[in-house]
């Protein structure tokens, strides 16, 4: 498919025109209203015009962004999550990008491509009216995206709506009409179907419990996600140990999946290993505390400090803003944020020293975790290490192999056929 072209009026920054390939664009008249019409076609992300931020004037919902204008927010973590991991899902999962324009109509460019021709006339009544977190998370994960990422993105689709010919005094309306309804995300469902008070049960009264998000809009730090890998992490019976649980890192969604299918049809499993949540949070808080140090040390000569860990390379594991990370199981804080990337093959470690039969309702630590951290930390951080950079330095990418888990893993087991030897 041919690349987008874009051009605007540089004399007139209140118009704009660009021409995205399509294959198929459908357009039909909106009852009541004279010459309205809606149209909708499907478009690749990587073809999607970056310039239109100046038409955002219509959407009264603006994407928030940090200092350092990145997005934030559930919303546009959500939309990220789609594009990165698995971005063949985008066209089912998002509703996509709304707008209000002056014309768009289709044409046949070389070789029989469908072009759509769109053309926004001021800004003050055309634009996106609608699915403005949806294209900042596009452009966001086009910028972050190397060559390969890229390649991956052109798999993913997203749906765009164009509106004309509707009355300037709708617009508000519209704009208002639109932007009150709000995908409801996986986690907010199973929690309002109670499929998280097994969780909620375990930890209450412990320390942190205040903290998890179970849903949108909770203000706690901790997602809810990030506890269900942890949760399907250790479920033996689903991940034994002859077979590591990589993708738990990168695709929080799937093992929501996996809690709900094992809520149904293993509930013994979830019940042994949520009793023993408490133990793997704080031991998760233990290793985001001590990795840092385990990395000086002589055998390991790493400064986890000076690793860049955010997705366009910028921001530092020891900048200035983690100075007071907490540690909300352990109650403490660290001026480090050890990317979860490095987080999940340590922890997937601590696998070799469960002993475990759901039948029999056994989840026993063979050893005490501190002792394990104190003897296999190092070795478990400088295997992400030697991952980190054949990896081309980008943290993320070692949550990602299973190298790094098997390699994590054998640390762990060594020790422990060592220990009964002696």
């Amino acid at each position: 498919m041919a690349r987008s072209a874009l051009t605007a009026s540089e004399s007139s920054p209140k118009s704009l025109t660009f021409t995205i390939p399509v294959d198929e664009y459908r357009s039909i008249p909106i009852p009541g209203f004279a010459n309205a019409k809606l149209g909708t076609c499907y478009v690749r992300v990587t073809d999607l015009p970056s310039d239109l931020d100046d038409f955002m004037r219509v959407n009264p919902r603006v994407p928030n962004r940090t200092d350092s204008n990145r997005l934030s927010g559930p919303v546009p973590k959500a939309i990220l999550q789609t594009l990165r991991e698995s971005p063949e899902d985008m066209a089912l999962k998002n509703a996509g990008i709304f707008f209000l324009v002056a014309s768009a109509e289709q044409t046949k460019g070389k070789g029989g491509v469908g072009l759509l021709n769109v053309h926004l006339d001021d800004a003050d009544t055309h634009g996106i009216v609608n699915g403005g977190h949806t294209y900042a998370a596009i452009q966001q994960a086009r910028e972050d995206a190397d060559e390969e990422e890229l390649r991956a993105l052109r798999s993913a689709f997203v749906r765009l709506h164009f509106l004309k010919g509707v009355p300037e005094e709708k617009v508000v309306e519209i704009a208002e009409g639109l932007n009150r309804s709000k995908q409801v995300q996986i986690p907010s469902l199973e929690n309002l179907k109670g499929s998280f008070d097994i969780i909620k049960n375990a930890l209450l009264g412990k320390p942190g419990a205040d903290q998890i998000a179970y849903r949108e809009g909770d203000p706690g730090d901790v997602y809810i996600g990030e506890l269900i890998s942890f949760i399907e992490m250790f479920n033996l019976d689903r991940y034994g140990h002859d077979v590591q649980p990589h993708d738990l890192y990168s695709r929080q969604y799937k093992a929501i999946a996996e809690f709900g299918d094992d809520l149904t049809d293993n509930k013994r499993a979830v019940e042994l290993i949520v009793s023993h949540l408490p133990e793997i949070l704080l031991l998760a808080d233990k290793i985001r505390r001590d990795a840092p140090i385990a990395a000086k040390s002589e055998d390991v000569n790493f400064e986890i400090g000076r690793m860049k860990v955010k997705p366009n390379g910028s921001g530092r594991v020891a900048s200035p803003e983690h100075k007071n990370t907490p540690l909300h199981f352990l109650g403490e804080k660290t001026r480090y944020r050890l990317p979860n990337a490095w987080l999940f093959p340590m922890l997937a470690a601590f696998r070799a020293n469960v002993e475990w039969d759901s039948s029999k309702r056994l989840f026993r630590w063979r050893v005490p975790n501190d002792e394990l951290l104190a003897e296999c930390l190092p070795k478990l951080v400088s295997a992400c290490v030697r991952e980190h950079r054949n990896n081309r330095d980008k943290p993320e990418w070692v949550g990602k192999k299973d190298s790094a888990y098997e390699q994590c893993s054998l640390h762990i087991r060594l020790y422990l056929a060592e220990r009964r030897r002696n």
